[in-house]
Parts: C-alpha cells; structure tokens; sequence
C-alpha cells in the first residue's frame, strides 16, 4: 500500500510539473484552420503574447485559386505586424522589438493591415498594439483577380499571333511603353540630383536595410507627390500619350515578319508568367501552362491523322431518312437547283440566244427565266395523276398525301420542286 501511494504521488508530481511547464510560455498559440475572426480589447497588463497561426492545407485542384489572408481591422495604423513560419520565430521576432528599439527604427518592416499568406506552409503573425483590434482569417475559395489573371494570359498565348500584326494592339503597347519610359527618364533625372557618395556610403554602412529604408521613402514621397499635384500628372500624362502615339503612328506597326515573331514569342512569355504566377499551386499552374503551348503548338497535320483514324477505327453510325424527310429533302434540293440555274440564266455569263437557238419553246425559257413554273399545266396534270396512282397501292397514302399538302393552286410551284 505506501508502494501505490508512493506511486500516486509521483504521477502527480509529474503532472503538476508538466502543467507549470506548459503555463510557462511566454505566448499563446491560436490554431486558425478556417475563415475565423478573433476579437481583441484593450489588456495593458498582459504579458502572454497571442500568436495566430494557420496551419495550411493539402495540395489540390481546388486550391489552384484559392487565396488566404490575415486581415486586421484597428482604427489606426499604431501597430507593429511580426510574421513567421512558426510560433518560436515570431516570438523571437517580437521579443527583439518589444525593448523600445521598434519606437525609433527607422528600418522596421512596413506592417500592412491584409498580408496574403502561403496556402500550404504554415504562417503566424502576431501583433504589438494597444488599441482594440479584430484579427480575421479570410479564406477566399475563388480569387476572381487570379481566375481573371491565368484568363487573360490564356488569351495571351492563343491570340498572339493575331495580336502581334493588330495595328491597335501596336498602337495601345506603344503608347504604354512611352509613358512608362517617360516616368522612367524624369525619375533617372531626378535621381541625378542625389548625392551618390553619400548614398553609396550609406548603403555600404547600413547594408541591405539602408537600401530598402531609402526605397521606401523614395516610394512614398512618389505616392505623395502623385496624390499632391493629381492635376499636373494628369496634363503630363496625356501630353506624353500624344507624344507616343505622334512617334507609334510615324513608325507604323511592324510589317516584317520576324519583327512580328518577335512580338508574338513576347506575348506568349507574358501570358506563361501571368499563368505561373496566378496561382499559389505552382506545380498546376505550370502544367496549365505547359498544356496551353501544346495546344497552341500541337501539329495540325498530326490532329488530322488521329482524326482520320479515328473515323476509320469507329465510323459514325449512317442514320437513314423517313419517307417524310426524303420528300422534304427532295423538294429543298429541287428548290435549290432551280433557283440556281435560274440566276444563272439571268446572269450575263450565260449565252441566252444561243440557248434559245438550241430549244423548242423559246418563250417557256423566257417564262422560266422570270420566275414561272418549268411545267406546263399538261405536265402537271400527268404528274398529279401518276402520283396519284402511286398513292392508291401504299397503306399510308393519305397520311403522305397529306404531310405533301399540295393544293390546287400552288400544284405548279410544288411540283416544280420535285422535277
């Protein structure tokens, strides 16, 4: 008995050590496996640090447009955002910031309030504020942007030959470049008025985080600039796009062929990236991609064979004619050719006189020409007779005789048709 209560107290021991342990972790670890927001308010005294993580998903084809986001909603922008791949990472992260170093680094990383995470990785975020915030988990299951992204680069490949010799095509890539390269020159210009030594020495104390600090600022003084003087761009803007299209329509669109295959092989490497980069499964927007240049590239000649081959190894089924649709055939047909060798005959590459050299009755030619019946009333008659004969021995003629529907008045059109 003091054996098992010996032993009793012993697992107990070990599970309070165990608790204290766990408890002991300076952060909090929330599991977000679907669309999840988490509410946030005001704690100045607490000192456990609340990690959000998403624990990624499996790879499949349900995940080629899928996109998956932290959002966080606060009032303001009085938050510093650490990401990492797992729970320890971002709280060594946070832990290196939290010491009054984070207030006055000009270098820390931008936080930004959506970040799109890695479907298949696991990601975690934690965030340093003192205001309420939400943190939301926003799984879109379609991201229209990327469905529209593999789109347009589909279309990319299969109309660029078209594309690469269309006069308007040229005319709209022409005047994008120009104004591209416009802003290019003014900010080359601009960045002639720095001062390069200082600049470069900057960047050799301070390493890469000098180099992106500057860029940033560079970008936000654009941004700025851009949002100050909205008028004078605009101005600018449209000057220069009538500049490009004065210099596009001077040159005129390329009529060389290799000038066009130039142009075409760059489109089609625009719509493979496009198609590559629209989705997070890269491995199937690759095949997606590779599939679409096969198409694009596969032999006609070849397609041609396995057609005939096909065809050849599993003929289609010949489906024969009712009664019905032979007589409707017959009288479409007759129709058809008669209107023919009725245009004919009054077109002027018909020799009329001769024709009407070579036959009897020179005036039912003419008659025909204008638009009568072939047949006389005699003929008609005889037909309607023999046809009626004919009608007498089958066990449905009056159903045929009626489905035919042939009158008194119309008998000459009708049976025009049918000679």
């Amino acid at each position: 008995m003091e054996s098992i209560s010996c032993y009793r107290i012993y697992v107990l021991i070990l599970i309070i050590v165990s608790v204290s342990c766990v408890n002991s972790l300076p952060y909090d670890v929330h599991w977000l496996g679907g669309p999840t927001t988490i509410e946030r308010e005001i704690q100045p005294t607490k000192q456990i640090v609340d990690i959000y993580c998403y624990s990624g998903g499996a790879k499949n084809l349900f995940a080629l447009w899928q996109t998956v986001k932290f959002n966080i909603k606060i009032k303001n922008d009085e938050f510093s955002q650490y990401v990492g791949p797992s729970p320890e990472d971002v709280y060594k992260d946070y832990t290196e910031n939290s010491y009054g170093w984070a207030v006055v680094n000009p270098f820390q990383r931008k936080s930004y309030k959506s970040i799109s995470i890695d479907l298949f990785e696991p990601t975690c975020m934690a965030i340093n504020t003192k205001h309420r915030h939400n943190i939301e988990l926003q799984i879109q299951r379609v991201d229209i942007w990327r469905v529209l992204l593999m789109i347009f680069g589909l279309v990319l490949i299969f109309s660029s030959k078209t594309l690469s010799g269309n006069p308007l095509f040229f005319y709209i890539c022409g005047v994008l470049v120009g104004v591209s390269a416009s802003f290019m020159l003014v900010v080359y210009y601009v960045s002639k008025l720095l001062p390069k030594k200082t600049l470069t020495y900057g960047v050799l104390i301070g390493g890469w985080t000098v180099g992106v600090y500057l860029l940033q600022q560079i970008w936000e003084n654009i941004r700025s600039i851009i949002l100050s003087y909205q008028l004078y761009i605009f101005w600018y803007t449209l000057l220069v796009t009538f500049i490009s299209f004065v210099v596009c329509y001077r040159i005129g669109p390329p009529k060389n062929q290799r000038s066009k295959n130039l142009v075409m092989w760059t489109l089609q490497v625009i719509g493979i990236l496009m198609i590559f980069f629209s989705s997070q499964y890269q491995e199937a927007s690759a095949a997606v991609a590779i599939i679409a240049m096969s198409v694009k590239y596969f032999p006609r000649s070849l397609l041609y064979r396995i057609e005939g081959y096909w065809r050849r190894k599993f003929p289609p089924k010949p489906r024969l004619l009712s009664s019905e649709e032979y007589y409707e055939q017959g009288a479409r047909e007759t129709k058809r050719a008669l209107d023919d060798l009725r245009r004919y005959c009054s077109s002027p590459d018909c020799a009329q006189w001769s024709i009407m050299l070579k036959i009897s009755d020179a005036k039912r030619f003419a008659s025909f020409v204008e638009g009568n019946s072939h047949l006389s009333d005699d003929e008609v008659l005889d037909y309607e007779s023999y046809a009626f004969s004919l009608e007498r021995n089958k066990p449905h003629a009056n159903s045929t005789r009626n489905h035919l529907d042939i009158s008194d008045d119309d008998s000459s059109d009708d049976d025009a048709q049918y000679y």
